[in-house]
């Protein structure tokens, strides 16, 4: 029961994180900073991909449980979006395929809508993590992260006096590989796990406090956000996660149960039903909220009821 109060709490937070994303693409002028609801979405995902792996009985379980988790409804958001970008002669069918993957970043290749690229993000750190704990690490995550927080202060500290840095920085694959941008957020999110689960060590503590001030480097990629909102913000989604592993509940954790189709599936609707006005906002807003609540119901869920029963089993 307490462990079910303190997901449903992250439920919670997930609701908040993806209606800040849509407003996000709703209005971007207005609604700027809620593209930092993808930062939560980050600090909650180290947080439960920690535990996830952590109870799983061998990797391979892991990877099937990630793979039934998140390509269902992503297929169904490319099949969506692909169609409607195609007969408007926006994309090309390979790209489309590429997109298919969930790969195409790691590949350089566009993206259909803005939402996908995070999934690469995603992608990589659950990477890492399989391979971290296949090779017998998993009990030294916390000194593996206080290693790459140390290495990328460093990194980005030495890069005003580097002539050499910067674009390193700035490269895509480099910004891929080693998340020099975001990174922190994954470790965070795992940090909390370690400290509120009864798993506190001097390192964990340490790195969670060097993961937040990491934000003190701003974002400044395109979204171009400033040192002092960007540690801000990271520092209050922190705390609200921290809050809710320790079983604090928090509002809309029935949308956060929806949260995987609403982020996916209100771009591809934004396509179809531009919001240029309240009107166009509120009945795309309606339409991806009902359509959201069909995949949750028909697709969501039903795949991971037969990924438990059919699947490789995780510990309960």
């Amino acid at each position: 029961m307490q462990i079910q109060k303190r997901l449903r709490g992250l439920d919670g937070l997930r609701g908040i994180a993806v209606l800040a994303v849509m407003a996000y693409h709703y209005d971007e002028q207005r609604a700027h900073f809620g593209l930092l609801g993808v930062e939560m979405f980050f600090i909650i995902s180290g947080f439960v991909i920690l535990m996830t792996i952590e109870k799983t009985n061998s990797l391979f379980a892991f990877v099937w449980h990630r793979v039934t988790r998140l390509y269902p409804v992503y297929l169904l958001s490319v099949g969506l979006a692909g169609s409607i970008l195609l007969m408007q002669h926006q994309t090309t069918l390979p790209i489309v395929a590429v997109n298919a993957t969930m790969l195409q970043g790691f590949l350089h290749v566009k993206t259909l809508v803005d939402p996908y690229w995070t999934l690469a993000y995603e992608l990589w750190f659950y990477v890492i993590i399989a391979v971290i704990f296949a090779t017998g690490l998993g009990r030294k995550v916390d000194r593996i992260a206080l290693l790459w927080l140390s290495g990328m202060i460093l990194f980005r500290t030495a890069m005003p006096y580097s002539g050499h840095a910067q674009g390193m920085y700035e490269n895509w694959a480099f910004q891929l590989l080693a998340m020099p941008q975001f990174g922190h957020l994954f470790i965070a999110g795992m940090m909390i796990y370690r400290i509120t689960w009864h798993r506190k060590t001097p390192e964990a503590t340490c790195a969670l406090s060097l993961a937040a001030l990491y934000s003190l480097f701003g974002r400044p990629d395109w979204a171009q956000i400033s040192p002092v909102i960007y540690f801000t913000a990271n520092a209050a989604f922190i705390i609200l996660v921290w809050a809710a592993s320790r079983g604090a509940l928090i509002p809309l954790a029935g949308v956060g149960m929806i949260s995987y189709s609403l982020y996916l599936l209100h771009a591809p609707i934004l396509l179809i039903i531009p919001a240029f006005n309240v009107i166009g906002a509120l009945t795309a807003l309606l339409v991806t909220f009902l359509i959201s609540v069909l995949s949750w119901r028909y697709i969501e869920r039903p795949v991971q009821q037969l990924a438990r029963s059919h699947g490789p089993q995780r510990e309960p």
